[in-house]
């Protein structure tokens, strides 16, 4: 009975911190565009929790390579910004190697991230490679 407590819990903590995109306009804030999101990342560690609640660590390298560990599995790829400003990463074997992009908006001293509209997970932004990705 306390696990069940334990994860209902969880649940309702991970549903309370994810934002709509709808929400997230509501208020005013707008999805980062191109020139921020290339700022922002290249040379720098993401690190952060996905909507499911794993965590993760990816340095995005400024010559548009990526290097990433989450848990005990680690990945290499690429990264850019599209037009419109999305993130997007082609990993090796994360996500079955499929380029997958995100919309990023800057909110309560974090980034999040949507996948095709539905949140996705949350980042801070670290100088540089401090994790020697």
């Amino acid at each position: 009975m306390n696990r069940l407590l334990a994860c209902a819990a969880a649940a309702l903590l991970l549903s309370a911190c994810a934002s709509t995109e709808k929400e997230l306009a509501d208020k005013g804030i707008k999805p980062l565009d191109a020139a921020k999101v290339r700022t922002l990342l290249s040379g720098n560690t993401a690190t952060g929790t996905t909507a499911s609640g794993s965590g993760f660590m990816i340095y995005n390298a400024p010559d548009g390579t990526t290097r990433g560990k989450s848990g005990n599995s680690s990945d290499t790829g690429k990264w850019d910004v599209t037009a419109d400003g999305q993130h997007c990463n082609h990993w090796t074997s994360w996500r079955g190697g499929e380029r997958r992009c995100a919309r990023l908006y800057e909110a309560d001293g974090e980034i999040r991230y949507f996948d095709g509209g539905n949140y996705a997970g949350r980042f801070k932004i670290e100088q540089g490679n401090p994790y020697k990705l």
